[in-house]
């Protein structure tokens, strides 16, 4: 599936329905990147075995692994980021855990959100965020996606049939759907 994804430099966005395959993606990714990689686990879904499971060979010492347990803190480690070197790949799976949460309590959080993305754009490294969506008359969008359009420059979109039998990833912008299943080593074609 990998050969089928280019990140650029800047933010891409995964968004799918849960089950869809979104965090086995990000664990693809760190376990096939030989840099530095920073990720941002805010569903406690990050998973070393798999990581392993899918490269045996992946450097664990390159992980940089977080887990915060709020929105101030999601934003306190973004904001620290720019002290980090060599940082190759950034992921944030879900950038919309807590968003989502501050919403439903009706706390404005548009600007400090806003703030995270410019923040994150200005790593210049390919950064990778995960949404959760909401789904309405059989239409899915990214939670958070009036945001997003102004940041993302890559966007992924992991579909699930109604059965849930048949998956595609397609990538906004460029018309390419790839059927696909989840396995042990990821998502693959």
């Amino acid at each position: 599936m990998l050969n089928y994804l280019d990140f650029p430099k800047g933010i891409s966005l995964i968004y799918g329905v849960s089950a869809s395959g979104k965090t086995t993606l990000c664990s693809q990714l760190v376990a096939n990147n030989p840099g530095k990689v920073v990720f941002i686990d805010t569903e406690n879904g990050f998973n070393v075995e798999r990581v392993q499971e899918m490269n045996p060979l992946v450097d664990l010492n390159n992980i940089m692994l977080f887990n915060p347990t709020r929105y101030s803190e999601q934003f306190k480690i973004v904001k620290n980021l720019n002290k980090v070197k060599n940082i190759s790949l950034v992921i944030i799976d879900s950038f919309t855990h807590y968003y989502r949460k501050k919403l439903h309590e009706k706390v404005v959080i548009n600007p400090a959100t806003i703030r995270m993305l410019k923040m994150l754009q200005d790593l210049e490294v390919p950064v990778i965020l995960t949404s959760q969506v909401y789904s309405y008359d059989g239409k899915v969008t990214p939670v958070g996606s009036d945001l997003f359009r102004r940041f993302v420059s890559y966007k992924i979109f992991l579909e699930l049939d109604k059965n849930m039998n048949t998956k595609k990833l397609k990538i906004e912008d460029e018309k390419l759907e790839v059927p696909y299943i989840i396995e042990a080593k990821g998502l693959i074609v």
